[in-house]
């Protein structure tokens, strides 16, 4: 730990110096109508060699300016809609404030502006962020899915409507940094001004267990009418029995918005051929069969807003999931007691029935004092249930075996988080904050005699953070801390602690094109209820699986150096990073009676090398990217030798005319933990739509057609037991689906002259030049 705070202290001090060293180019403006009046919103483009190199936006008072580009012939091209567009030539080699620009009301031309250059090719990088813009071509996409296909870093599937980052990570998506769930599946594209990927959270989002990525889409509010938005979608598969159907609308205009989403998802009587091995003791098993699995899913999503003022702007969200499932099992096979050589012929039935339910409740508001100070109030409630009964019977020469658990789980959960903002002198951001949170679990097992397991939670997290991503220059950084208090009561054993959080992030930009990145951040795990639980939630006669109260969080600190191209077309990002995990909770355990009896320590410490790239390329028609990344693991007392992990990704979006095509395929080689290995067969999914007139779309899409089918492995190792499973579903080699979406929009065009601030914070575009 002290070896990784003095290498940053040491390119800390380093960068500093070469940043004083350094003079930074500023070119500023000033946007007026024939009347004088400043405009705020337009949109300004540096162009060089028909290259978009730089743009910005001009803030109340019509001001712009950027900083970065280098000494060169530029055109400087003002555009907003309702106005005819303005260029100047000019010749730059040192900072110049460019002449009075005055745009002309243009009666035929409210719909849009036309562009020459890409935006697409407009990256800009802040401290712990990268942010990118949206085509033309993508703003009129049917849906927020099919417009996010073209930012590099995400993985999207438009038709299942998820989004994944290249490294497989699943971002928090949220909205001008407010969680509104299921507002993404309504959103209109056309209102997205850009996306910004966070690599590196700072401190106010470390207190949420497993942020390690979050999506913020930023959106431009504008003066507009009354509008309707919405769609319809169903997919339905070829080959079995899954599909997805849903839709929603949204109800809005320059002060007010209503949504509400409904999804409904079915997957019924999979098949697959399962085989497995296990040696507990001196008891050998091998059994192969079928299952059968079925799931349903179900979700709502209800939410809104309003901008009360300049000052006041309030959001809420309702959300409710129900997740219904059941699996069953029959296999046939063998059982042996190796010592005394008998064998004898064996069966096993498997059923089980689970239940989940979720109702969550946001309430978010915001209070700006000045321009440049701001308090946000966050309230979460939700409520789940869940419930599971399980049942196996085995049958052999030498035992019979039965066993029943039904379980009963329900948790209460609130939350309020208090944010506080300061924008200092324009150029510096504060932040600082708690957040506390309250939970209560009850899980009891109708078919023991045990009390019910009552498991709480109090947490109480306060941080500070501290960013320049608002200055002119090219030295960036991203500093915050969070102490994080926890104390939890499971089955009458009590635990607290104290931990701090910090998060670093440090950026420098030789120019618009190169940057360097260095972060640091530290994460904390925390034990899952069935980790703590130590109830026995197995069926099998020779392995009980049960939780240990004791446990205690764990922590990774992670050390992240890359290297960010961004030419023309082109992004590129390879990387190298190292993380020390500390108290790492393992999954162990020792043997009795030939029982294997298996839960949960924190044991020592694991060490992981991650080294890779991710690039992207735009095409006039679309755009292709890759990933590769190498992991090795090294902890003391692994089972497995050679822990190394590759993992590869290629994604490609193409369109020509109204069809369009999407692309992905995947491969990641075997993951391991402390006694375990598993393998999975290659991803591949590719969507190929086609828009037909009056906002209908039919699309076709294929899931698993690269590679011999979909299995998975896994391997146990541990002291006197081994196990081996595999698991080959039948019916879905490959899967092909079709489906088909309507979507409508009812807006009437306005001038978009005013741009609403209450909540779009915009951090991305003020780093260049947005005051």
């Amino acid at each position: 730990m002290k070896r990784i705070l003095s290498l940053i202290s040491v390119i800390v001090c380093s960068l500093s110096l070469l940043h004083a060293q350094t003079t930074a180019i500023t070119v500023s403006g000033n946007v007026k109508d024939k009347d004088k009046s400043p405009l705020q919103g337009c949109t300004v483009y540096f162009i060089q060699a028909d290259t978009l190199v730089g743009g910005s936006i001009t803030d109340k008072k019509g001001d712009f300016s950027v900083k970065g580009l280098q000494a060169g012939d530029y055109v400087c091209r003002v555009s907003m809609v309702g106005f005819k567009k303005i260029e100047h030539p000019f010749k730059l080699t040192g900072s110049v404030r460019l002449p009075q620009f005055t745009l002309q009301e243009d009666a035929t031309q409210l719909k849009e502006v036309t562009v020459t250059g890409d935006k697409r090719n407009i990256v800009h990088s802040s401290a712990g962020s990268t942010t990118f813009f949206l085509s033309e071509h993508a703003k009129k996409a049917k849906t927020a899915y099919d417009a996010l296909l073209e930012v590099p870093k995400l993985v999207v599937n438009p038709i299942e409507r998820n989004i994944k980052l290249l490294t497989g990570e699943s971002p928090i998506i949220l909205i001008d940094g407010v969680n509104r769930p299921g507002y993404i599946n309504v959103m209109n594209p056309e209102i997205i001004e850009s996306v910004e990927i966070i690599d590196v959270p700072d401190a106010r989002y470390l207190g949420e267990e497993g942020v390690t990525a979050i999506l913020n889409i930023h959106l431009k509010r504008v003066a507009t009418p009354t509008y309707v938005n919405g769609n319809i979608y169903a997919n339905h598969a070829l080959t079995y029995r899954y599909g997805v159907t849903g839709g929603g609308a949204e109800l809005g205009n320059a002060k007010s918005s209503l949504y509400l989403n409904l999804q409904s998802f079915y997957f019924s009587d999979t098949k697959s051929n399962e085989y497995s091995e296990s040696q507990s003791g001196d008891i050998r098993r091998k059994f192969s069969g079928e299952q059968l699995y079925s799931a349903n899913s179900y979700y709502a999503a209800l939410g809104g807003d309003r901008i009360f003022s300049d000052k006041n702007y309030a959001a809420f969200a309702l959300k409710y999931i129900s997740n219904p499932s059941d699996t069953e099992s029959h296999r046939q096979g063998s059982v042996e007691y190796a010592s005394e050589q008998k064998q004898s012929d064996a069966t096993v039935y498997n059923q089980s029935d689970n239940k989940y339910h979720l109702a969550t409740a946001y309430l978010y508001y915001k209070h700006s004092f000045s321009k440049h100070q701001s308090l946000e109030a966050t309230g979460n409630y939700s409520y789940s249930y869940s419930g599971s009964i399980g049942e196996q019977q085995e049958h052999n020469d030498f035992y019979q075996y039965h066993h029943l658990i039904d379980y009963i789980n329900d948790r209460h959960y609130g939350k309020l988080d208090l944010d506080y903002t300061n924008l200092i002198q324009g150029k510096y951001s504060l932040t600082a904050g708690s957040n506390t949170s309250y939970s209560s679990t009850n899980i009891d097992d109708k078919e023991d005699c045990f009390p019910v397991y009552n498991y709480k939670k109090w947490q109480e997290y306060l941080y500070v953070g501290f960013n320049n991503n608002r200055s002119g220059g090219k030295f960036f950084y991203l500093l915050s801390i969070g102490m994080d208090m926890l104390f939890t009561e499971a089955d009458g054993v009590k635990n607290h602690y104290i931990d701090v959080l910090p998060s670093v992030a440090l950026i420098y930009k030789f120019n618009q094109k190169h940057n360097l990145n260095l972060s640091y951040r530290r994460h904390r795990y925390s034990p899952t209820l069935s980790m703590l639980n130590p109830r026995n939630t197995s069926t099998d006669s020779l392995l009980i699986n049960q939780g240990n109260p004791y446990l205690r969080p764990s922590f990774q600190d992670q050390v992240r150096l890359s290297y960010k191209l961004s030419y023309k077309s082109l992004f590129l990002e390879p990387y190298i990073s190292y993380s020390y995990s500390s108290k790492l909770i393992n999954a162990v355990g020792t043997l009795k009676d030939n029982i294997y009896i298996q839960s949960y320590r924190n044991l020592l410490c694991a060490n992981f090398l991650n080294a890779g790239t991710s690039a992207n390329y735009n095409l006039p028609f679309g755009n292709i990217g890759m990933s590769a990344y190498y992991e090795r693991r090294y902890q003391k007392g692994m089972t497995f030798a050679n822990a190394d992990l590759w993992n590869f990704n290629m994604n490609a979006y193409l369109y020509y005319k109204q069809v369009s095509l999407s692309l992905n395929m995947g491969y990641t080689t075997a993951s391991y933990g402390y006694t375990t290995k598993s393998e999975g067969t290659p991803y591949s999914n590719a969507n190929l739509s086609w828009n037909l007139p009056k906002n209908w779309r039919v699309y076709v899409m294929g899931q698993y057609f690269v590679g011999t089918g979909m299995w998975s492995k896994s391997w146990v190792k541990d002291e006197g037991y081994t196990s081996y499973k595999a698991n080959y579903l039948t019916d879905r080699i490959p899967t092909f689906s079709i489906g088909a979406s309507y979507t409508f929009k009812n807006k009437v065009q306005n001038k978009w002259r005013q741009k609403k601030q209450f909540n779009n914070d915009d951090r991305e575009l003020q780093g260049i030049g947005v005051k």
